[in-house]
């Protein structure tokens, strides 16, 4: 039977199937339906497209980005491909090693070529008990043949449990480049049992090239790495610890300390920070700036005994998304307590945050729903948002926890499923290829049948065109956080180093300036992202965003806020309504930051069954409003903004009478589009 045979006769029976679900990334044009129509491959393709679309929703993902542009590791240039250069991690102490896994360094900027930037091509693992490796054990031999580049995926080994103190890592065969030849990691992974045993150990390599912030040897073992923590789907009811604010030229003391019940033996500490979304710049969320950990049996800490001393961080953003983990190394203890030296904030206000506490005995997490105490708590971030009690409730501010091994295998499954995925796209690239050329050839065959399929391309291009817009939207979201998000990071961190070490004043306030622009830069990109990556998007989430911003920007103790009514009915809003609405907001709490020399701010929302309202009023110093209009863009754009989504802005001020703004907005503009 002819090709153009077999389409007509299965034109009826791919009619239902065109109703049916899409898969992930669907062939363009009407080549694409006629390989769908007439391939029983293609459509069996599709159908497992669609069961690994489902599937890969349920495990986890690793950072689409390195964390501020710390990369990893990597030998400096070498003049031979095949001569064995090597990096080794001293473990401290003797560890029954059943898991090691070598994540690949990942650098967005070079596209596919940088997925797995300089993976090396053979290369062995061996551990030992001796620093020279005299006896050592090769667990991992992969040096017969060349490997294939794993891209973004770590490559996980299971070994028999092997006992040893060093780890080292030896590449065999180098990755090209220019003349000469260099190899890279991101991190290397070793565990024992649930223990991850390697970060903040010590490390030496044959050959290491040290280029800050980007690649050190210190970079393979210091717990930053696209694998972020160990979570699973489920979503976290609590956000964690949140301290009361202070002012941030006040290096006051705060701390949080877990009551273990009885003395144990400590073997590790893991400190969770919260995900706040914004890792590019600090703020009253953040991971202390200088920090200690002390163990202590008496309540009043008078035995302490340090465990762990942190220097100053000039990162913001530390430590991202990523766990820190620090040895117990045998003490013994019945509090755990960490005390904040230094903290990050934004403008006069300081604080800081923390997800979780982990505090691991016999392999087990035995701070789980202890008893917790702290010196203070923030008062008005939200209904059981933040609580002392849920740095030990089992998950971090938004997944449930899980123990690294059960992890790696969600990760190393999500690996071997975005591989299939790939196959199957490059199967119906082929196939569509195929039937572009069947249509070349075909004639009038095409036509008749381009016409008779016509009203089903119609309903299909629908459902397309939906689709491309949120994987637009979401692309876009994740450049703009990743690529510019991480250069900002960049400017924030080497701004900050020079305001603190430069010597000439004009100078260290020219930083300052860079850093404070950065910072606001940084924040309106993450208002951005926060917009956009998300088609449904429900009223209770742009109240919770107002109420976040108006705190992280005025201070809770400087505002009182008030919802009516507490129970609102939750609803829909597109883009075109929440954006207006939002930047509405921010801009009128801007405007009292930045002019008002307020002390207090009184905000409200309002949620009628027909429009929301919301009314900020300070006691600053107030304004005349006619001569500001005349001066500034800021009421200008508050009243456009009014007007774009058929609503109304009311400014009400007098010079010393401060000020009151009125916005309101009717919900029927939450109908149109963006």
């Amino acid at each position: 039977m002819a090709p153009w045979d077999k389409m007509v006769w299965a034109l009826p029976l791919a009619a239902a199937g065109m109703l049916h679900g899409e898969a992930a990334e669907e062939p363009r044009g009407f080549a694409g339906w006629l390989a769908h129509v007439c391939s029983p491959e293609i459509r069996r393709a599709e159908a497992r497209l669609d069961w690994l679309a489902g599937e890969l929703k349920n495990l986890p993902e690793l950072s689409s980005a390195p964390f501020a542009s710390r990369y990893g590791f990597r030998s400096e240039k070498l003049e031979s491909q095949d001569e064995p250069q090597w990096v080794q991690i001293d473990l401290g102490r003797s560890w029954p090693i059943d898991r090691i896994v070598a994540v690949p360094a990942h650098i967005p900027a070079l596209g596919k070529a940088g997925e797995g930037f300089g993976f090396p091509l053979r290369f062995s693992i061996e551990i030992s008990g001796d620093a020279e490796m005299k006896g050592a054990v090769t667990v991992v031999d992969r040096t017969a043949r060349d490997e294939a580049n794993p891209g973004i995926y770590p490559m996980i080994f299971g070994i028999d449990p092997t006992a040893g103190r060093y780890i080292r890592f030896t590449a065999t065969r180098h990755i090209p480049m220019d003349d000469d030849f260099f190899w890279a990691l991101e991190e290397l992974v070793v565990l024992s049992g649930n223990h991850s045993v390697a970060p903040k150990q010590l490390t030496t390599a044959s050959s290491s090239l040290e280029l800050y912030p980007n690649w050190s040897k210190h970079r393979i073992n210091d717990g930053q790495s696209a694998l972020g923590m160990p979570v699973t789907n489920e979503k976290s009811p609590s956000r964690g610890y949140a301290s009361a604010r202070t002012h941030y030229l006040n290096k006051e003391e705060k701390w949080i300390e877990v009551d273990l019940g009885a003395e144990q033996e400590i073997e590790e500490i893991r400190l969770l920070p919260v995900e706040s979304g914004n890792f590019e710049t600090p703020g009253l969320d953040s991971f202390p700036r200088r920090w200690k950990i002390e163990l202590a049996n008496a309540p009043s800490f008078e035995d302490a005994v340090l465990l762990h001393q942190s220097s100053i961080s000039y990162l913001p953003s530390y430590p991202g998304r990523c766990a820190i983990i620090l040895p117990g190394s045998g003490n013994r203890g019945r509090f755990v307590r960490l005390t904040t030296q230094d903290l990050w904030g934004t403008d006069e206000l300081a604080g800081f945050a923390l997800a979780e506490m982990q505090v691991y005995s016999g392999g087990r997490n035995i701070a789980l729903a202890k008893p917790v105490r702290a010196k203070d708590q923030a008062g008005k971030l939200g209904s059981g948002e933040w609580s002392p009690a849920a740095v030990v409730d089992g998950f971090t501010s938004r997944r449930r926890l899980s123990e690294y091994p059960a992890y790696l295998n969600r990760i190393e499954r999500r690996g071997q499923l975005e591989k299939e995925r790939e196959g199957l796209y490059a199967l119906r690239e082929q196939k569509v290829r195929m039937a572009d050329g069947v249509l070349k050839f075909g004639g009038t065959g095409a036509g008749a049948a381009a016409i008779f399929g016509w009203g089903w391309l119609l309903i299909r291009q629908r459902r397309l065109r939906g689709q491309a817009v949120a994987q637009l939207r979401n692309q876009i979201a994740r450049d703009l956080h990743d690529d510019i998000g991480s250069n900002l990071g960049g400017i924030v961190l080497l701004s900050e180093i020079g305001s603190r070490h430069c010597e000439n004043e004009q100078a260290r306030e020219d930083f300052k300036t860079i850093r404070e622009a950065a910072e606001t830069t940084s924040q309106s990109m993450q208002d951005i992202v926060w917009l956009i990556e998300r088609e449904n998007f429900s009223l209770r989430e742009l109240v919770t965003r107002m109420r976040r911003s108006a705190e992280a920007l005025l201070g809770e103790s400087r505002i009182a806020l008030k919802v009516s009514p507490d129970d609102f009915p939750d609803r829909p809003l597109s883009l075109f309504f929440r954006r207006h609405v939002f930047f509405a907001f921010k801009e009128t709490i801007n405007n009292v930051r930045r002019h008002s020399a307020a002390t207090a701010v009184e905000l409200r929302i309002w949620i009628d069954p027909d429009e929301l309202r919301f009314e900020v009023r300070d006691n600053g110093c107030g304004f005349d409003p006619e001569s500001a209009s005349q001066s500034g863009n800021g009421l200008a754009n508050l009243r456009r903004r009014a007007g774009r989504v058929k609503g109304g802005c009311n400014i009400t001020s007098s010079p010393g009478n401060g000020t009151l703004v009125n916005f309101y907005v009717p919900f029927k503009a939450s109908s149109k589009g963006i």
